[in-house]
This record gives structure tokens, sequence and C-alpha cells, in this order.
């Protein structure tokens, strides 16, 4: 707190501005602010758009890729910024020199027009600069240098291979939750960092299925192995538990010429072709059955020529969701498609003559992975339409981070990923 308040009197004496925030105008979420875009992803080279994990180490020698289409035949011009946050997202005392090599304002330059395809789009792709420290960023992308002009936002984190990650991810302690949720020990060993206090200086996100919505934060250590520089992360009331879910539904869209998995029927016209996804009912208070899916992801694909960029299609997908009854709030689908987030514009709508949640909306060619969720006072429930299995396979991902004593922001110092198959 004293050096934040030095720093603020410096700047305010020598007429020096302060850091730019944003805090309070725009969160530091993914989000999309115009109603064009589409299928924001964030990967690596090596991952590919199936991994659209949004995470790489300091060396970045396998740099992050952003990349989204605008649809619509008038091409636009889109700059980025990028923002150092702490590990709880809010903005750091960094200066952009501080974590850039480059002024801080980045063109994206490789824009690339639909090719053959019905609806007419713009691929937009960058390359991630390269960044100096490591932690939590949030890339910030608007139109024609006019940064209120704001197109959309997304996380990425930027780690080093500094802290060593073991887990053991198992079913829940909690004898209630046995058969519904998993849970995900873990033990960090530091090695050499310098910290004052182990026990309060490091912070941890435990992610599951590389999504923040629900991610875990704010755990503590149980024990803080000082002799052998570790901190174990057993918890026993489930503070470190996730619902387990269920696989994620499928259908398979790389082509319009026949029916893909999952694919009733398809209509198409010289304007724009149509998908009827097999009607489908709840899954919750059913038996689990394991089949392997992407963990959320979608895969943009033409079958016919195997690009994945510019030939698929926009096309309109038409769901229908069988339920006895309407549900207690809004419903929606979500997926990596639409950064697992909920958005208006996939909201479902209950018919009470189909007894059925119905909905259609504009997609990419592709495979996808996708769920139906209940959000009811502005909490969202995943489990009311798809249930929950301890069973359950899903990828889970830990971050670490420190704030080594002097520096005025959060370090990323480790990470880990596993795929956990419920047994």
């Amino acid at each position: 707190m004293r050096i934040i308040v030095g720093i603020t009197l410096i700047c305010i004496t020598f007429g020096i501005p302060l850091p730019k925030t944003f805090g309070a105008e725009v969160p530091a979420i993914d989000k999309i602010y115009r109603s064009k875009i589409y299928n924001v992803l964030m990967y690596t080279a090596l991952e590919g758009p199936k991994g659209n994990t949004g995470i790489t180490s300091i060396e970045q020698t396998n740099p992050l890729i952003l990349e989204f289409d605008d649809l619509g035949d008038e091409p636009q011009n889109y700059y980025f910024k990028l923002y150092h946050c702490n590990a709880d997202w809010s903005v750091s005392y960094l200066n952009s020199t501080q974590y850039l090599y480059d002024f801080n304002e980045f063109r994206i330059s490789d824009r690339e027009m639909s090719y053959g395809t019905r609806t007419l789009y713009y691929r937009h792709t960058t390359v991630l600069p390269k960044v100096k420290v490591s932690g939590n960023y949030l890339i910030r992308v608007y139109r024609n240098y006019d940064e209120d002009d704001l197109v959309l936002t997304k996380r990425f984190v930027v780690y080093e291979p500094i802290c060593q990650i073991t887990t053991d991810i198992r079913r829940s302690v909690v004898p209630a939750d046995a058969f519904q949720k998993q849970q995900v020990n873990f033990r960090v060993t530091y090695g050499s960092l310098q910290v004052m206090n182990a026990f309060q200086d490091f912070k941890v996100t435990i992610r599951q299925n590389y999504r923040w919505d629900n991610a875990i934060t704010k755990l503590q250590p149980v024990f803080v192995k000082e002799y052998e520089r570790a901190l174990e992360y057993d918890f026993y009331n489930n503070e470190n538990a996730f619902p387990g879910l269920n696989e994620y539904r499928f259908f398979d869209m790389r082509s319009v010429q026949f029916n893909g998995m999952y694919m009733a029927k398809v209509l198409r016209s010289n304007e724009v072709s149509q998908v009827w996804i097999m009607e489908e009912s709840t899954r919750k208070g059913f038996t689990y059955t394991f089949y392997d899916d992407i963990n959320g992801g979608f895969l943009p694909e033409l079958y016919e020529t195997r690009n994945r960029t510019i030939e698929p299609d926009y096309v309109v997908v038409h769901f229908k969701l069988n339920v006895k009854e309407k549900a207690p709030g809004e419903v929606y689908i979500v997926g990596g498609f639409n950064q697992n987030i909920v958005e208006e514009r996939y909201k479902m709508t209950y018919d009470e003559t189909l007894k059925a949640y119905i909905g259609s909306f504009w997609m990419k060619q592709g495979y996808y992975n996708y769920m139906y969720t209940l959000v009811q006072g502005g909490k969202r429930d995943d489990s009311y339409f798809e249930g929950s299995s301890s069973l359950t396979e899903n990828a889970y991902d830990i971050i670490v981070y420190t704030r080594v004593q002097g520096e005025l922001y959060d370090r990323a110092v480790g990470y880990f990923h596993q795929r956990y198959r419920g047994r």
C-alpha cells in the first residue's frame, strides 16, 4: 500500500500520467461487443483451435494466435492493445513499456475474405506480440483507432515454468457429492522463489475445460512445508471441487452436402443453408455414458476441402430441446464456439405448444461441442439439463501466481494441465 501511494504522489508532483485503468468501464472478461463478430478463438500454432486455451510460456516460442470472423461485405480495420492484470484480473501498476517491447497499439493486418460461401465474412488473424513479463493479460480489440468503438475483449495468460505442480484428481470426498463432483487436489513446489510468507504470497486458479466463468480462486494452502518448499492443497469440504457435469453434446456440420452426425435435415438455397439438429431432451437423472468429446471445443472446417479458415460457410442451425415444462429461468446454448459464455444471441425460446425450447442461430461450419445451460437470478446452472457425474472426462489446468517482494504485479510462475477420466 505504501508503494502504491508513493507512486501516486510522485506522479502528481512531477505531472507524470498515472497508469491507465479500464476496470470501471470495461471489465477484464471474455466478451464480444459487436454483433457481427463470431468465433473468437485464441490458441497456439501447436495446439490449433481445438486447444483454445489462451495460455503460453514466457519464452513464447509457440506464440498465441487470435482469430475472429466479421460477418458482412464491408471490410473493417481493427487494432488492439494489451493490458497486464494481476491474479484477480485487476489492472496492474505496470506501464506498457514495462511489459511490451513495442508501442502498445497493434494493427490486425491479416484479413481474408470468405471464398465460395453464401454468407460473406472476413476472417481476421493476428499473432500476439511478445511480452516481457508473465501474468494475466487482457486484449482489447477496437475499430479505426477509436478505443471507444470496442469490438471484443479476451483474456490470456503468459507463465514462467518455475513451480512444479502435481495433481491428485478424484471424486469429491464429501459423501453426498461423491457421484456428482470431481475434486482437484494438488501440490506446488516453488523451489528457489524468494517469498516472505508462503502461506499468503501464492495465489492459484483452477479451471475446468479452460473456462474462466467457473474457475476456482482464492484458495490458500492447507499445509506449507517450508523444508520442502512445497504447498499442499488438499481440501475436505468441496473448496476445490467442480460438478463433473456430462460429456458435451456434439454435432458434425463440416458439410451441408449430407447429414453429418446428429444432423437431422439440411436445406440448401442460393441465399443460405439451414441445418436441423436432431431433437434432444434433458440428460439429468439418466445414467452416465462415456464418449470422447473435445471438452467443449469447436473445430471450424469444410469437409470437402479441409479448409478451416475462409471456405466454411455460415449456416442457420435449428435446435429443439424437448422438456416437460418450462424451466425456472432463461436457457442458452454455450460452448467453445462462443467462448463458453452466456450470450443473448444464443438464447433459446420456450414453445408452449411444442413443449420444447427452440432456437435458430448463425453458426460456422465445423465440429461442435456444446451444452444447454439455465440462468436464474444471474446464476448459471449447467447441470439443470445436462446432469452431473464424477465419472465424466474433463480437462483441468492450474495456474500459480506470486508477487515477489518489491514488485508491483502478480507473476504467473507455474502451469499444469491434465485430462481426467473420472474413475
